[in-house]
């Protein structure tokens, strides 16, 4: 009996198979006729559309469109034959007062789907026409199951609802105004199987007759869907889709990457669905789809187009018929949502997708803007040239390159919104005076000459990037800034300026110089003298004629263009490096042209020849000296040449273009990708800001990242919720007195610093890391939260704290902080006294004698004078901070200090310190230490010793290394 069904079952499916085959050549044969017709009427179509001219297909038309979609469908889909092993697929369909829709899409759906295991989870949102009636009567035909809700509820809840019953292995997401066209989940699934790191897989969906549409009535049959890309624009990074309104039979049938796509029809893995939590139930009918494959891509799946499984989508008869004010309510609370969820995300997938060109989540090349004097044909200065053959190599890699200049007819501070990164290569330009939309345009300095103005410019520290062209020049800005700099050079660009270029007669000569006069002196007025020299000569260049001996070697002003022929047509050109470039060590762009043309450069630039050419290059420095290397290389013509061949070689090799292209790619990267970490820090307000232990430890970490390459943002309490802090990638919240709700977007790290009565077990596991000021709370919390904790105490600034002493104040016994109204402990615990003491502080008076009050702030840059100058440091710690271990930044200070300190004890101190803390329990016992301490010799009192045990474990790099530790170990 079970061989006889095996034969039966084999026999059905030879039958299946020839009926379908017999089906695809009929189909096929349909399409061949119809196709010339579409492919004339599809031209007449783009013609018009290019035309931006209406065009209006009459009935017989769009049929033909339709007929000839179903058979081109059918020509390109490739089914594989599934078995009854095939992955149980759960399409999920959520529906309200959709029962025309249903009827549509239910309508040959078993035909179409040729998938053999699939069942159907539908969520009905109360609707009150007849789709349940519908529903009920089609579950008989089809495995169905009905969701029957009592409110209508999101698409995000709905669709989760059925995920969450869902037996399938996949799910599909499908919306109800869609038709299938044949063969689409068999497509989508031989996609969704091809490899492991694949998330959400979406379809090709085409428009269908939209000639009663108000929208779209010029998009019938045309792709409405391949996928989602992202755009700029109003201030909010925005989805939409590709490639809009291309007509159907220009679309490509490979598989593509996509940043989203569409929850119209959309296949994926459930247990990737619920591994990133479903779908957001915070959205209302919009983002949720483009949100949840954004959170694929961050777990390192990817999403893909299957352009093979094709769907109608009815979008737009749904939409219309819904209340318009509604919808637009919906999309802009989507929005907003979206944008504080993921638009600092996106800002840097965006500007990395643009810089490597990979079009994943823009379409848009990336566009750079150089600054310079002056363009075009007539111009004669020097920077525009350098952009000019800087942006030839900057297009071979896919980017938009204009110009903005000095004497333009356009303001050159008004800098579009579209523009992603500036490039100025002139001094006069102010970076704060620029007008521009686009809150993430990278500006980037790139001096070449005049290096004092540019570092004195009141903008220049604006800059995002700053490139120098030589060591030399690195050195002196890094030291007048503090900055970091980055080398990159001037260069040549060979295929202009290489060893092809043909002589020109008329430019023939021994050597020449190319370069104007701007009545600024130059070497070559004082170094060369022409008369004297048995060889042809020719100046090139304005303003030559008010030098007497040069007027009759003087040819006047060329054009760019003729560069090449000029350094082709002579033997050595000489380089006359002007005052502000000489010393700085920048090399001129006539030194690469002529090398790379293969003619021989002398240069005055010595420190550019050594930083630059490893001294190979010939350097004169007199008169005498130029005379003697001009006769040398014009009498010596195969060293001259051998000298050219060296030169060339590592021309070509290291100064041109792409690799200056190349070198700007990976440091806009470096840049884009480097860490960005916003410190909020609870002071209420800027104004006493100063007043407050957090401030300066958030500048002391500030000081430290900014070493290592970080940006920092430090916001106040009323900042903490603002989207100052979107293009930020990680949060540290000095968590005190105030609770902050972490955004998703960011990684999260608290350091609890203080007052851990205060934060539940549930604030600590809304964070990506915790870091506890205090080893024995540290223990005790990690075993009670779900995210990572550290210990993490508090630290010192070496550069801050050290020994000090200053006679303003010398005491016997200092302490520092505030009183919050009550008696702390250790002074309790020492009044009344008969001792020199001196109390810092608010909030004192009242408490103790006005006569120990000294002040109510010292300001942190003079706190080391004060701890330096006392006998004796007092500290206490808050009664929570003390039974938990969290141990005061007044005792890392102080010892930096050279302080001798005297504390409450503290739990973990003594693991801590060792023997450099010293505490005690009673009123007693501190009255007998500071009485001890006090007839001691002051050498006795304090080593380096107990300094060096701060300085070498708790300070601000410690820390620092600490935290960018966990970030990278997170990132990676």
């Amino acid at each position: 009996m079970g061989k006889f069904n095996n034969k039966l079952k084999s026999s059905k499916n030879y039958l299946r198979n020839v009926k379908n085959d017999l089906s695809r050549s009929l189909i096929l044969t349909r399409y061949r006729i119809g196709s010339l017709k579409i492919k004339i009427l599809n031209f007449k179509l783009r013609k018009n559309l290019n035309k931006k001219k209406q065009i209006t297909l009459s009935p017989e038309q769009l049929k033909e469109k339709y007929e000839n979609i179903l058979t081109k469908n059918f020509s390109l889909i490739d089914l594989y034959t599934f078995n009854d092993k095939a992955p149980l697929v759960t399409i999920i369909i959520v529906n309200r007062n959709g029962s025309n829709h249903l009827k549509r899409l239910f309508k040959d759906f078993k035909e179409n789907i040729q998938y053999p295991s699939f069942e159907i989870i539908i969520v009905d949102n109360d609707s009150t026409d007849d789709s349940i009636n519908y529903l009920e009567k089609l579950s008989d035909s089809l495995p169905i199951t009905i969701i029957k809700n009592t409110q209508n509820k999101s698409f995000s809840i709905a669709n989760n609802q059925a995920a969450n019953i869902a037996k399938g292995e996949y799910l599909l997401l499908l919306n109800n105004d869609v038709k299938p066209l044949y063969g689409w989940l068999n497509q989508m699934m031989q996609t969704a199987l091809k490899s492991g790191d694949i998330g959400a897989v979406g379809a090709k969906l085409i428009y269908p007759d939209c000639s009663t549409s108000v929208h779209n009535k010029n998009n019938s049959f045309k792709v409405q869907h391949r996928g989602i890309a992202f755009k700029k624009e109003d201030g909010f990074i925005k989805p939409y889709n590709l490639v809009d309104n291309e007509p159907y039979g220009s679309d490509n049938s490979l598989e593509q990457e996509r940043a989203a796509v569409t929850a119209a029809s959309m296949l994926v893995k459930k247990d990737i669905y619920w591994e990133v939590n479903g779908l957001d139930e915070r959205y209302n009918y919009g983002y949720e789809d483009v949100d949840f494959c954004l959170k694929l891509i961050k777990r390192g799946y990817k999403n893909i187009y299957c352009p093979k499984a094709s769907l109608f989508h009815y979008e737009f008869g749904t939409q219309e018929k819904n209340n318009s004010g509604k919808i637009m309510k919906w999309r802009f609370f989507n929005m907003r949502l979206f944008n504080k969820e993921w638009k600092g995300w996106l800002e840097i997938c965006l500007l990395i997708d643009k810089i490597d060109n990979n079009k994943l989540f823009s379409e848009k090349h990336l566009k750079i803007v150089f600054i310079i004097s002056e363009s075009g044909k007539s111009a004669s200065a020097g920077d525009y040239f350098t952009a000019l053959e800087f942006g030839e190599s900057l297009k071979k890699l896919g980017y938009d390159i204009s110009f903005l200049t000095r004497k333009g007819p356009v303001d050159w501070y008004k800098v579009d919104e579209d523009v992603d990164v500036l490039i100025s290569l002139l001094d006069v330009y102010n970076p704060k005076k620029i007008k521009c939309t686009n809150k993430s345009l990278i500006k980037i300095a790139w001096p070449r000459n005049w290096f004092d103005r540019w570092v004195s410019n009141p903008g220049f520290l604006e800059y995002d990037i700053i490139f120098a062209p030589s060591k030399t020049a690195c050195n002196y800005i890094k030291e007048k800034t503090n900055r970091e700099i980055f080398l990159l050079s001037i260069a040549t660009n060979p295929s202009k300026f290489n060893s092809k270029v043909q002589p020109n007669e008329e430019l023939i000569s021994d050597y020449c110089f190319t370069g104007s006069y701007w009545n600024d002196p130059r070497d070559i007025i004082e170094m060369l003298e022409p008369d004297d020299l048995p060889y042809t000569f020719n100046l090139y260049g304005k303003n030559w004629d008010k030098i007497s001996k040069f007027k009759d070697y003087n040819k006047g002003f060329l054009v760019y263009s003729k560069l090449p022929e000029v350094y082709k047509s002579t033997k050595i050109v000489i380089d006359d490096a002007n005052r502000v470039t000489k010393e700085y060590g920048s090399v001129n762009s006539r030194v690469y042209d002529a090398l790379a043309c293969g003619t021989l450069v002398l240069t005055n630039g010595k420190i550019g020849s050594e930083e630059t050419f490893k001294s190979k290059l010939p350097v004169f420095r007199s008169k005498e000296e130029l005379s003697e290397l001009i006769t040398y290389y014009l009498e010596n013509e195969k060293v001259r040449l051998s000298k050219v061949r060296e030169l060339q070689k590592f021309v070509l090799e290291n100064h041109v273009y792409d690799n200056r292209s190349e070198k700007l790619k990976q440091t806009l990267k470096k840049h884009i990708l480097k860490t960005r970490i916003a410190i909020k820090i609870p002071a209420p307000n800027w104004k006493t800001v100063y007043e407050w232990g957090d401030y300066n430890l958030a500048l002391g970490l500030k000081k430290e990242f900014e070493k290592k390459n970080c940006d920092v943002l430090l916001q106040i309490l009323p900042e903490w919720d603002s989207e100052e802090d979107i293009e930020y990638n990680v949060v540290l919240v000095l968590r005190g007195l105030s609770q902050y709700k972490p955004k998703k977007q960011h990684f999260n790290i608290m350091w609890n610093i203080s007052h851990p009565d205060k934060v539940t077990v549930e604030e600590y596991n809304e964070y990506d890391y915790v870091l506890i000021a205090s080893e024995f709370w540290a223990n005790k919390i990690r075993e009670k939260v779900d995210v990572p904790v550290d210990e993490m105490l508090q630290c010192t600034d070496p550069e801050v704290f050290y020994p000090d002493y200053s006679e303003k104040y010398k005491n016997e016994l200092l302490f520092v902080g505030n009183s919050r109204k009550v008696l702390r402990k250790i002074i309790k615990d020492l009044l009344p006294t008969d001792m020199d003491l001196s109390v810092y502080g608010t909030n004192w008076k009242g408490l103790i004698d006005k006569k120990y009050i000294k002040g109510e702030h010292i300001p942190n840059g003079e706190l080391r004078k004060a701890y330096s100058s006392c006998e004796i440091l007092l500290n206490d710690h808050w009664d929570d901070m003390r039974e938990k271990g969290f141990i005061s930044n007044r005792l890392f200070d102080g010892l930096a200090s050279g302080s001798f300190i005297i504390s409450d004890k503290v739990k973990g101190a003594e693991n801590v310190f060792n023997d450099a803390l010293i505490t005690y329990d009673t009123p007693e016992e501190l009255e007998d230490i500071i009485k001890e301490v006090i007839t001691k010799d002051k050498e006795m009192k304090m080593s380096d010793e107990y300094r060096n045990i701060v300085l070498k474990n708790h300070t601000f790099k410690n820390r620092t290394e600490q935290i960018l530790r966990i970030i990278n170990s997170n990132n990676n």
